[in-house]
């Protein structure tokens, strides 16, 4: 398996994207177990064999862009999909395995974490099998998920039973069964339920999790600066926070990341304040999902806004080589103030300090006539739907209610790191997977009666998926030093890849 991983390290890192689409078949094989289509790395000499040929006709150095291992703006259109996505595919090997420990028989779960993590979840599926004798075949996709679960959609063989990681409706309704008439849909949370469901109440996921995407911020810093983030409503408010941050303390106002895909996250939250949400007059929603909208014209104010954040000296100084880590690390420390991301990161935090004090702020608002925002949506490793031509429809279900079960969706809670989806998952206090849900009700209560919901803007406005253009235009802005000169090119990326994934 090591070398698999090599392989599949190389083939983002070194080779370029249209040589990781075409040679694509060249690292899986296909094979009947039963009556059924399975997907299996091909291992062994032959994963030596592949890594050697790629070594003789691949260059080297990374992607373009700002991200360095997402797909370019360059790569094939229909082929370059994003690889992480605001749900963030987890990095990782393609594995499978039967958590049954028997022969992989019987019904087939596809999931998408490949850290320390998946092995609690893996313990959790075999207890289920040795409970119930339903035999679950694990299919790990790690980094390859996302490209592996759009083919599978097109040759339509599909698993079981699937992680949605944010895109139950909008990219997998068609192939998935309704549950709204399952008996844990009533301790869905009702906020994420509105989101889940679709025009026709269709439910298709069971949501152990939601993600939030928000500001976390570090109330030490903030206090030092003498800011109360209660009181930031607008984003006049927050850049006057920033200032007071950058004038009065040793911390960074904003940290950022160019050094992997994260960074999209910043014009994820961004948007939905200055273009989509339903209380702004003049807002763009349906310019964007007609295709009309233009993001060199009327996208224009959100990059000004952060080169303004640049030229005003608010980011880190190693933000061009900065990582989702190193944002961590500088909150936790407090050496940072602001990170504009997803509540999923809270987690990652409190592992380099467990003292830190995190705070969660909704994305500040246009102006004083519109209200604060959350995006919220499914958890990215922890909402499992069932296929519709599935010939195991009891067993799945079998399947999801044992994962709704209070003490077992808390594990998968502490697996995901997102906010319980399902209001009878109770969290011991002590227990640092409180948290983040802590930290998001009393954000929604220090903001009661200013605030807006909607989904994340990426899965509602660019169903198709820009995550790595979002990401790499932002390394075209800032990259260089010179946002204002590189701001026409930065947009410009943005809209051609829009109107190509409108059909412009």
């Amino acid at each position: 398996m090591v070398c698999t991983k090599n392989f599949l390290m190389r083939r983002k890192r070194v080779v370029n994207v249209q040589l990781y689409t075409n040679d694509k078949s060249n690292l899986i094989v296909w094979y009947v177990k039963g009556d059924r289509m399975k997907k299996k790395l091909i291992s062994g000499l032959l994963c030596v064999a592949m890594v050697l040929s790629l070594t003789a006709c691949g260059g080297s150095g990374s992607g373009t862009g700002g991200t360095g291992d997402t797909p370019s703006e360059a790569a094939a259109p229909e082929e370059a999909a994003e690889e992480t996505e605001s749900a963030g595919a987890a990095s990782g090997e393609e594995t499978e395995s039967a958590a049954s420990g028997g022969d992989g028989s019987g019904l087939e779960l596809a999931y998408n974490l490949a850290t320390e993590d998946f092995a609690v979840f893996e313990g959790l599926i075999k207890d289920f099998t040795a409970e119930t004798g339903i035999d679950v075949t694990i299919y790990n996709g790690g980094d390859d998920y996302e490209s592996a679960m759009k083919t599978r959609m097109s040759s339509g063989d599909l698993p079981d039973m699937w992680v949605t990681h944010g895109w139950s409706i909008i990219r997998y309704s068609e192939y998935m069964m309704d549950l709204s008439d399952q008996p844990w849909v009533a301790n869905i949370d009702a906020g994420l339920k509105d989101v889940i469901t679709n025009d026709n109440g269709e439910l298709f996921i069971l949501p152990i999790t939601q993600a939030v995407a928000a500001i976390m911020y570090n109330k030490d810093v903030l206090e030092a600066a003498g800011v109360d983030p209660t009181t930031i409503r607008t984003w006049d408010d927050f850049n006057a926070a920033c200032q007071a941050i950058a004038d009065k303390t040793e911390a960074t106002p904003i940290e950022l990341c160019l050094g992997d895909a994260f960074d999209a996250y910043m014009l994820e939250v961004i948007w939905p304040t200055l273009y989509s949400n339903n209380d702004i007059a003049d807002n763009k929603a349906a310019a964007l999902q007609d295709g009309s909208f233009d993001f060199t014209v009327d996208g224009a104010d959100s990059f000004q806004m952060v080169s303004d954040w640049f030229t005003s000296g608010f980011f880190n100084e190693d933000y061009v080589s900065g990582k989702k880590d190193d944002i961590c690390s500088a909150l936790a420390n407090g050496e940072g103030g602001f990170a504009l991301y997803s509540t999923e990161m809270i987690p990652s935090i409190l592992a380099y300090n467990e003292e830190a004090n995190i705070g969660i702020l909704p994305v500040p608002a246009k102006d004083d006539s519109t209200a604060s925002y959350f995006g919220t949506g499914e958890g990215n490793f922890s909402c499992f739907g069932i296929w519709k031509d599935t010939e195991y429809a009891d067993q799945c279900k079998q399947l999801l209610e044992y994962l709704a079960r209070p003490e077992i969706a808390v594990q998968v809670v502490k697996i995901d790191g997102g906010i319980p989806g399902l209001t009878d998952t109770v969290l011991d206090e002590n227990d640092l997977a409180a948290y983040t849900t802590n930290a998001f009700k009393e954000a929604q209560a220090q903001f009661d009666g200013d605030l807006v919901y909607d989904n994340f803007f990426d899965r509602e406005y660019l169903p198709s998926g820009m995550w790595s253009v979002m990401g790499d235009s932002l390394g075209t802005l800032l990259a260089d030093g010179d946002p204002e000169t590189s701001k026409e090119e930065a947009m410009g990326m943005v809209q051609d890849n829009y109107s190509d994934l409108m059909g412009n």
